[in-house]
């Protein structure tokens, strides 16, 4: 396989600013315990917006971007028994050492030595990805069936977003209140919807994603209007669940003032380096006996269960979905991101 020529375009990553489109001139050749995935769509994630702009130590240039995406496998290497050609799948795609006592616990997006799709190894912005031995080993690849590849290809950003939920008991879990409706607020929303929570408020500056918020059916605030309404909006007690996926100081600080005693606060969204320290009143949270925490990442349960979710009902993410481009429109993309015009943006071959 290896020797067979691609001439399909990939996304390449040289250095902040400079990330070209250019011909993978030959298919990945794979080693034993490895798999070929044919990548069928792969979409754009914040990271990578970052990336683009700033770089990310975490790279290795040359270096393929892209990790959230969907696939057929088209080959396997020698012992390899728990996937198959054929096999339609997305990834987990930040892979524990599996050794650690995280990793031993399940909780393979805290270790320590984690490498990542796209950053440690070539990503999924091509037309193959090689997944690495010791991500077969340890299940990394989900099986998606018959999903769209547009919408499997949510399956990854999705799975962030129930590690997060899954923090929650559910029968705790009936109001919740979204501050920051980028993607993964919006995918929040969504899955929680989905999940069966029926007061959802989200929280947004005026503009397109706070219009798709409306179009879909959620309750949704200006900034302003929050500490005005947001009592009035939960039964005067408050939200069970406070998701923020703004990286905003302020608004982190404030985050615990609007769930309920008791409730949960999810700070979802990290801070930049030098602005990370918080201004938070230790009363609210210690006499409303307030459950916060935070969330990064996910593992391969997370991924499963949104892959479980997504197929339950896949037009219901669809309309996240606000532009399929091809493999070449990579900086027509990050254009559209910047100017505010998308959602998810999925590239395809």
């Amino acid at each position: 396989m290896s020797t067979e020529t691609s001439n399909g375009l990939c996304v390449n990553f040289y250095a902040p600013g400079d990330v070209r489109i250019e011909i993978m001139k030959e298919i990945p050749q794979i080693d034993d315990g490895e798999v070929l995935v044919k990548v069928e769509a792969c979409a754009i994630c914040g990271t990578d917006v970052k990336s683009f702009l700033v770089g990310n130590p975490r790279i290795k240039p040359p270096q393929v971007m892209g990790h959230e995406f969907c696939g057929t496998i088209i080959e396997i290497g020698n012992g390899v028994d728990a996937y198959k050609v054929g096999q339609r799948v997305t990834m987990a795609t930040t892979i524990g050492c599996g050794e650690c006592v995280y990793c031993e616990k399940g909780r393979t997006n805290l270790c320590r030595n984690a490498e990542a799709m796209g950053f440690h190894y070539p990503g999924a912005m091509g037309p193959y990805i090689k997944i690495p031995a010791k991500a077969v080993r340890q299940g990394h690849l989900v099986d998606v069936g018959d999903l769209d590849a547009v919408v499997a290809s949510l399956s990854e950003p999705m799975s962030c977003a129930m590690n997060d939920i899954s923090r929650v008991p559910e029968e705790e879990l009936n109001t919740a209140l979204i501050i920051g409706l980028g993607p993964l607020g919006l995918l929040h929303a969504v899955c929680l919807r989905e999940k069966g929570v029926k007061n959802i408020v989200c929280v947004e500056f005026p503009g397109k994603r706070t219009d798709m918020a409306k179009e879909m059916g959620f309750t949704t605030l200006v900034p302003d209007e929050l500490d005005e309404k947001y009592k009035e909006l939960s039964d005067d007690e408050g939200f069970d669940l406070v998701i923020v996926t703004a990286p905003h100081n302020p608004t982190q600080g404030k985050a615990p003032t609007y769930a309920r005693k008791g409730g949960y606060v999810s700070f979802f969204a990290s801070l930049p380096v030098k602005d990370e320290m918080l201004s938070v009143s230790s009363r609210t949270i210690h006499y409303n006996e307030l459950i916060v925490y935070g969330t990064s990442d996910s593992t391969v349960k997370h991924v499963k269960a949104a892959v479980d979710l997504l197929r339950k009902n896949p037009e219901g993410f669809r309309s996240l979905i606000t532009h399929v481009l091809p493999m070449s429109d990579f900086h027509k993309a990050m254009d559209e991101i910047k100017a505010g015009n998308a959602v998810k943006i999925v590239l395809v071959p």
